[in-house]
């Protein structure tokens, strides 16, 4: 006979896979006519983007485009430095032996290195090594039994979590073309040399069974004027975006984990307006979006009946009850004297965070590694540009809470900052890292389906028994194994804690 059961139906984190896998791309940029002849590659910028992703048994395929923005040196007349900008499609194959058909992955890539040369002055070949950080929630749907529906004595053992409950999870994008005002205080474009941006000020507002997300694009622009020659400017400006993503049965308990991924973007002199200072801008935008609710859940961790045996189907599965994020800030400062020559003058600077290895040990989180400052600098007398990278030795650590045997924790540098000023030949770096360190509960749930009602046999067990309590012997596992409860083992023994047993100690049975 079936046993009736009340169940609570979750759905979980199956697995988290956080990987890094590095691929180099090689390509030929070939000097348009339009442009002058190149003497020399002043630096070269290479920004990948992904556009599509298919996740096979072993392999992921990603599709996208990579971006490349040259700086380099000419014979001209009236310039002594241009800018050239490609865009790329690309379809690589990655091997990743954790990837498994049909999985939810995101995947992000960053360029870590640059490798450039020049055959000869109408072809720049290049060949980059990007970085794809795979991102997986595969979610599991799982059963837990709350109680049973049965005049039957059946002893449970009861445990209470706390769980992130699925409720949804959908994928947006948001895509624009529209003309962007420079601020007043740029200056009319001659030429762009070098694109560089960032997602910030990302917010979220509920509104019936939607979310509207909306944040900026912070775009920073190296650029040649127009009304001056050899006169590089730098000027910082915000693309807003927004979208609404449908969702259903958003309740007051609806939390929200939302990330935001930039698939696409590009921007351009705007050809019809050449004396003004408005550019072009076309973006995609994948926003991620998992509805979650906090569930406290008291259910059936195990379960016996003394005096009928219970037979069923049995799946054990491992998942993420719930997530703790952490938010750090480390701030950096260091001077670094004598490190630029005596002629030149700081235009612009960037950071790459790609060399900095965070990892955990015990309750602490360390980050070693390099810092990469990249000086973009121009010579007062000459005119020309160059490219300096120095390395900022990181050695930080901090510590963290909540992390256990049973925790499966990763460190993310999400987002940083970095200010340059320089001093004649000496500069100084100041650095801000934002970093997420997320502790991820694991937790093992037997999905059970099919109790049937059987016909217990005793003939194996004797009335009265002296059981030797052995190594991880609990007095659950005992009066379980024997067809009795533990009050029952608790009383006879008289013992005084029931959570606290010795190895060697000796507990009378009577059934």
């Amino acid at each position: 006979m079936l046993v009736n059961m009340q169940k609570k139906s979750l759905s979980l984190n199956k697995c988290s896979m956080n990987e890094n896998i590095s691929d180099w791309i090689e390509q030929d940029i070939i000097v348009p006519d339009s442009k002058p002849d190149a003497v020399k590659i002043v630096n070269v910028i290479v920004t990948p983007y992904i556009t599509d992703c298919e996740v096979m048994d072993g392999k992921v395929k990603v599709i996208g485009n990579l971006n490349y923005f040259v700086i380099y040196r000419v014979n001209d007349g009236n310039y002594a430095n241009r800018g050239l900008f490609m865009s790329y499609p690309y379809s690589e194959i990655l091997t990743v032996e954790n990837a498994k058909s049909g999985m939810n992955m995101m995947v992000e890539p960053r360029c870590r290195n640059v490798i450039f040369s020049l055959p000869n002055e109408r072809k720049i070949a290049i060949k980059s090594e990007i970085m794809f950080k795979m991102r997986v929630r595969e979610v599991v749907d799982v059963d837990v039994i709350k109680n049973f529906d049965c005049d039957m004595p059946i002893e449970c053992k009861m445990c209470n979590k706390t769980f992130n409950n699925i409720m949804q999870n959908k994928s947006s994008v948001i895509a624009s073309r529209e003309d962007v005002m420079l601020p007043k205080e740029a200056e009319d474009f001659f030429e762009i040399l070098k694109v560089e941006t960032k997602i910030k000020n990302t917010e979220f507002k509920e509104s019936y069974n939607k979310i509207m997300v909306k944040g900026d694009i912070e775009v920073k622009i190296i650029y040649l004027a127009e009304n001056a020659a050899e006169d590089v400017k730098r000027v910082i400006t915000l693309v807003p975006f927004s979208a609404m993503v449908e969702l259903g049965n958003i309740s007051d308990k609806s939390k929200f984990d939302i990330k935001y991924m930039m698939q696409d973007f590009n921007i351009k002199l705007n050809p019809d307006i050449t004396t003004t200072k408005t550019l072009s801008v076309q973006f995609q935008i994948n926003v991620d979006v998992t509805m979650y609710e906090e569930d406290e859940v008291e259910y059936v961790e195990d379960f016996y009946c003394q005096n009928r045996e219970l037979t069923y189907e049995e799946e054990a599965v491992e998942a993420v009850s719930k997530t703790v994020t952490f938010d750090n800030h480390i701030d950096i400062k260091e001077t670094i004297t004598n490190i630029l020559p005596a002629n030149a003058n700081l235009l612009d600077y960037s950071l790459d965070t790609s060399y900095i290895t965070p990892k955990i040990v015990n309750n602490m989180v360390e980050l070693e590694g390099n810092a990469k400052v990249s000086l973009l600098l121009q010579d007062r007398e000459t005119m020309e540009l160059e490219n300096k990278v120095i390395d900022v030795l990181i050695n930080q650590k901090y510590d963290v809470d909540g992390i256990s045997e049973i925790s499966n924790a990763y460190v993310e540098i999400t987002g940083d900052t970095i200010e340059v000023t320089q001093n004649g030949t000496d500069i100084e770096v100041k650095i801000t890292l934002q970093i997420y360190t997320n502790i991820e509960d694991m937790t093992n749930l037997s999905s059970i389906n099919g109790i049937e009602d059987n016909i217990l046999d005793i003939s194996d067990l004797d009335s009265i028994n002296i059981y030797v309590v052995k190594a991880g012997d609990t007095l659950w596992n005992i009066a379980k194994k024997y067809k009795t409860s533990i009050d029952k083992l608790v009383k006879t023994n008289d013992i005084q804690n029931p959570n606290s047993i010795s190895v060697g100690q000796k507990i009378l049975i009577i059934r």
